[in-house]
């Protein structure tokens, strides 16, 4: 029984994703895995190339063309207790000089496996490995590996995980979230991390392309260009943290994240109040003196010590950037729990 599938949503044309499709699907016939294509890029020369290339191929051409459905597309064929995330312009590699994992013999503790990561350029020699585990015994210790080697980027959203807390998760960011912006890909990736450990697999070499961060203009564009782009203010910066934090509260909080009451208790009253008072801090000190309500709010939350009652304090701050705000986190947080 194959164990893996890697789904790729696709909107490149036929050149500028070969290299992506081409490796990827080598990847899976070494590995007896199944690639997942969802492509809307509406080319029909890639189309023609590829469909049917292999049997360990699947190729969904004239894919939606909303990346969130895109994205949820490539996940509808999967049949496979793994799936990878992977994008169109990144590379995956076998690396012969390591015995890989045995997926199936995980144990029910361990959520999936982190490949080798090397951050690379086109067209430069740039070279930034990312390699390291996440396999700390508790939540809080997971969270805080995490926090502490991802070193600024996301590359661990290109993992193997467990198929069906993956895509639980996913659904439930789709249906839930009050944005659905791609900023929470961040989040969900720290969720999944405290649901279980990820262990290092380093026959499995993942090479992420980070054009779209290569610079610092093109940093600031993309991040501000991830908020904006669904409805929430410029100032990004000023509230980005606090919504991260609570984002991750609520995904927390999910039935089967963390696997006992008191686990979610210890990790509420620990790391995740710290994390929403570091948020609370940062919000504070980018308003200055400019915003008393905002400075008011964040205050009742900093003294709370019930991590429920601050969270709510919290989404009461979220209001002083975008009224409406409080009572979309309030409802999320409640969704959380049905």
């Amino acid at each position: 029984m194959k164990q893996l599938s890697v789904c790729m949503p696709s909107n490149r044309g036929f050149q500028r994703s070969f290299r992506a499709i081409e490796t990827a699907l080598a990847f899976c016939e070494a590995r007896d895995a199944v690639l997942i294509v969802s492509d809307n890029s509406r080319d029909a020369e890639k189309a023609a190339y590829w469909q049917g290339r292999s049997a360990n191929l699947v190729y969904l051409a004239d894919a939606p063309l909303e990346p969130n459905a895109n994205g949820r597309n490539s996940f509808l064929p999967v049949e496979t207790p793994f799936l990878m995330p992977m994008g169109d312009d990144d590379e995956i590699l076998v690396r012969d000089d390591h015995a890989p994992i045995d997926l199936a013999a995980l144990p029910a503790n361990v959520m999936g496996v982190k490949p080798a990561v090397d951050l690379f350029l086109d067209g430069t020699d740039l070279s930034v490995p990312r390699v390291y585990d996440l396999g700390g015994e508790t939540p809080g210790e997971r969270l805080r590996q995490y926090i502490e080697r991802n070193e600024g980027d996301n590359s661990t959203f290109y993992s193997i995980f467990r198929t069906e807390p993956y895509l639980s998760l996913r659904e439930f960011f789709l249906t839930a979230h009050p944005t659905r912006g791609s900023y929470a890909d961040w989040q969900m990736v720290m969720a999944l991390v405290v649901a279980g450990k990820l262990l290092l697999d380093p026959s499995i070499l993942f090479r992420y392309n980070v054009a779209s961060w290569a610079t610092p203009e093109a940093v600031e564009t993309n991040a501000k260009n991830l908020y904006t782009l669904v409805g929430l203010p410029e100032n990004f910066r000023d509230y980005n943290s606090l919504l991260r934090w609570m984002d991750l509260f609520v995904f927390s909080c999910r039935r089967g994240v963390v696997q006992t009451r008191e686990a979610l208790a210890e990790l509420q009253a620990g790391e995740l109040s710290d994390l929403l008072d570091l948020g609370l801090r940062i919000a504070v000190e980018k308003s200055g003196e400019g915003n008393p309500t905002l400075a008011e709010v964040a205050g009742k939350a900093l003294k709370e010590r019930n991590p429920t009652l601050k969270f709510l304090h919290c989404a009461g701050v979220l209001d002083c950037y975008q009224p409406g705000l409080k009572a979309k986190y309030i409802a999320f947080l409640k969704a959380a729990s049905t």
